[in-house]
């Protein structure tokens, strides 16, 4: 399963290019109230991810303000990486940027977002199911 969120919310329009469709979930909304306050953020991060199953790949779409996306990948990487014994033994889900492409707007057919998985860094566009 592949769930796509965008980091906020009315930056920009997001077409994911995974599914052609708009994607319009996002963890924050346009405006953020003390954006350093990360412990915060990651409080909202953990309601949304509440739905999202542990095996699932979750693509989030960065569109700026770099506490919130900090508050993601910490909310993420407790999220998975928690268990009884809080150890470094994940589930089996993937955590991957969908950062915008600036080259896309002066180059043609270049990608739209590059994909970055968030632990290792590689490049690879994840595949709807």
């Amino acid at each position: 399963m592949i769930k796509e969120i965008a980091l906020t919310n009315g930056r920009h329009t997001i077409v994911s290019p995974i599914t052609g469709e708009e994607v319009t979930e996002s963890f924050f909304g346009k405006e953020v109230e003390d954006t350093l306050n990360v412990e915060e953020h990651m409080e909202t991060v953990f309601e949304h991810l509440k739905g999202v199953p542990m095996d699932a790949t979750l693509v989030v779409y960065v569109t700026g303000l770099t506490p919130l996306f900090q508050a993601v990948f910490a909310a993420w990487l407790t999220r998975n990486c928690s268990g009884p014994m809080m150890s470094l033994d994940m589930y089996p889900g993937n955590l991957v940027f969908a950062h915008y492409n600036l080259e896309s707007k002066f180059i043609k057919d270049a990608p739209t977002y590059v994909f970055r998985d968030a632990l290792t860094g590689a490049t690879e566009k994840p595949k709807s199911s």
